[in-house]
């Protein structure tokens, strides 16, 4: 094994043991899936190989796509050399230890490999939707054709992890081990079990879970009917949809294309730009400068807020909510007196809905205490 690469390739008795070392999380930054492309080839050369096993070093499998790539005029894949194409072409069984996260690209690849065997506490998903774009290495059309047109959607397009449990019950997953055991021997094990099974189980080959669309082709407008307020200015939400869509109407490798046209429409969108910046300054603001990660947390058991207005009020009814007993200031009595009575009847909008008890909202307008 060549140390410091990012994939590494070991021969562990007959199996290949690819492992993907990319810290912290393994994302496909560069260099990664070439790795991988590269190992599993070297796999199929090998005669003495007879079967592989994809697997993560440290706390995680791979944890999707480098986000800082997007947007950015990075070079193509070479055509036909993407870790997706080589390992469906792959003429040895291929299977995928997941622990930690498999999420975007991460469980991408993972839909590619023959086989997967995950830790119960890994999470797998594909939440691309939450940056803007769609899963755009085969998620949209791989992922229908195992557990349905559906289940897919709703995993797509919520962008929800779904835990090993769940993904073992939909067939995401193929066998979980046992907690506290050795993923990697487990896998290993795995791969002796299944190294003459042929024909090689390949996602991409199957229909039979498309059938569902073809029984109710309704089922793409119901979504998106029932996604239209909270996706309202959205478009990835329905590229996604659209991409399912096509993986149910479409022969696998012209969805394939359908799914690249729909993520290329987003990709470099306002939309999409506009939930990177946040993705990212949302991890800056936990970085603070000078203070050591070990400073240990201060208890928060009060809050104050000054000005009682709208925002003000809002805050100051969140705080209250969880509990926290809050000072709300404001410069005159009458201002203060405006804001309590703003805040008062939005609790009493909450009680005629029914999403509040008026001995709730006593509770919590006991917890604002009016300063001036």
């Amino acid at each position: 094994m060549a140390e410091g690469a990012l994939v590494r390739f070991e021969n562990v008795d007959g199996i290949g043991v690819i492992t993907v070392d990319n810290p912290p999380v393994n994302a496909l930054s560069p260099g990664v899936p070439e790795g991988i492309v590269e190992s599993v080839e070297r796999g199929n050369a090998d005669p003495a190989i007879k079967a592989m096993v994809l697997i993560g070093a440290g706390r995680s499998f791979i944890a999707g796509a480098d986000i800082r790539q997007f947007g950015t005029n990075r070079p193509p894949p070479v055509p036909g050399r993407r870790p997706h194409q080589i390992l469906d072409a792959s003429a040895k069984p291929v299977i995928a230890a997941i622990h930690g996260y498999a999420l975007g690209g991460g469980l991408e690849i993972a839909l590619s490999a023959h086989y997967r065997i995950a830790v119960p506490s890994a999470k797998v998903g594909l939440p691309e939707v939450l940056i803007g774009i769609l899963p755009g290495s085969g998620g949209t059309q791989r992922l229908p054709r195992l557990i349905g047109p559906k289940a897919a959607m709703e995993m797509i397009v919520s962008g929800r992890h779904v835990p090993a449990e769940e993904a073992k019950r939909l067939a995401i997953i193929d066998e979980l081990v046992e907690e506290g055991a050795d993923l990697r021997q487990a896998a290993i094990a795995m791969a002796r079990r299944v190294a003459d099974i042929r024909p090689l189980p390949r996602i991409r080959d199957r229909d039979d879970k498309l059938a569902e669309a073809k029984a109710d082709p309704g089922i793409f407008d119901a979504m998106r009917k029932s996604i239209a307020r909270r996706a309202r200015n959205q478009k990835a939400p329905y590229n996604c949809i659209a991409a399912v869509e096509a993986a149910c109407n479409l022969p696998f490798d012209d969805g394939i294309r359908r799914e690249r046209e729909l993520f290329d429409e987003l990709e470099n969108s306002a939309e999409a730009r506009a939930l990177r910046y946040a993705f990212f300054a949302e991890r800056e603001v936990a970085k603070l400068p000078d203070i050591p990660r070990d400073t240990p947390l201060r208890p928060i058991k009060t809050a104050a807020i000054v000005g009682a207005g709208t925002m003000g009020g809002g805050i100051a009814m969140s705080f209250a909510e969880f509990g926290f007993p809050v000072k709300l200031l404001e410069a005159s009595p009458e201002a203060l007196d405006r804001g309590l009575q703003r805040i008062r009847a939005n609790y009493e909008t909450s009680i005629g809905r029914g999403s509040l008890t008026e001995a709730e909202m006593n509770c919590r307008m006991a917890l604002i205490e009016p300063v001036t």
